[in-house]
């Protein structure tokens, strides 16, 4: 998994979000951790008013993320990790099949998925992944900031965005009742979950062109971030640290 850095461009769009939702009623704030993953643009519409315009999947991602790291509290934490460890579950079949990859074997599963949708959501795909780059570009601030950033640098920055965006595509396909790994593919791949069905043992086995071969290394590595970010999760605090909170400092036992 790609260290998970923000710039900080990014860094400030999060903040102005969790000023707005701070800011709202708490029924708003209620509805929001609810429905925030269901990728409705116009719940979001208040809460990332004033900030970048970053797909609603990398929002999605980035509050899913959130919570899995306690920010929202232990309520939403616990929802959080029972998505993830949902998302983790459905989509055992793919994370098999990239653990062969990376030892020399084939990807059949996300081959016939490339073909499927380069032939008939082609529109989709390929605006969803060049909307990643245009948002990697845009975040590192355009011609300036891509003259001052190293090609490894900007090859990192753009992987973190577009798995940040994968994942919440994935967290979507999980909220919105679509349990396998076919509509999770499907909804990183187009933005919207989908369950369809695909001959893997035909698609999968045959070659690629140029454009599907390129199409899938994008696929892969974004695939692969995706899933490895439903294992992140609070590192432990340090006693010291634990303790000089004040609502921690008169805890027996612990810190005194």
């Amino acid at each position: 998994m790609t260290s998970l850095n923000l710039n900080v461009s990014e860094k400030k769009d999060v903040q102005i979000l969790l000023n707005n939702v701070q800011n709202s009623k708490k029924n708003e704030i209620n509805n929001f951790s609810i429905n925030f993953a269901r990728g409705n643009e116009a719940a979001w519409h208040r809460f990332i008013k004033g900030a970048y315009n970053h797909p609603i999947t990398w929002w999605i991602g980035i509050i899913q993320l959130q919570m899995q790291m306690g920010v929202w509290g232990f309520h939403e934490k616990s929802r959080a990790q029972t998505r993830a460890s949902l998302l983790w579950q459905v989509s055992k079949p793919v994370r098999d099949e990239l653990a062969g990859f990376a030892t020399g074997s084939s990807t059949p599963i996300l081959k016939a998925f490339v073909k499927y949708n380069l032939q008939h959501r082609k529109a989709d795909i390929t605006g969803r992944f060049a909307g990643g780059i245009f948002t990697n570009y845009a975040s590192t601030g355009g011609r300036l900031g891509n003259k001052r950033l190293s090609s490894n640098a900007k090859r990192v920055r753009a992987i973190i965005n577009l798995g940040i965006a994968s994942y919440g595509a994935a967290i979507k396909a999980i909220v919105q009742g679509m349990h396998t790994y076919q509509a999770v593919i499907q909804s990183i791949l187009t933005g919207r979950p989908e369950q369809i069905s695909i001959d893997i043992q035909v698609s999968g086995q045959s070659s690629l062109s140029s454009e599907e071969a390129d199409l899938l290394d994008s696929i892969t590595v974004s695939v692969t971030e995706a899933f490895s970010l439903t294992q992140m999760s609070p590192s432990p605090v340090p006693l010291k640290d634990f303790c000089s909170r004040p609502e921690n400092i008169n805890l027996k036992g612990v810190c005194w």
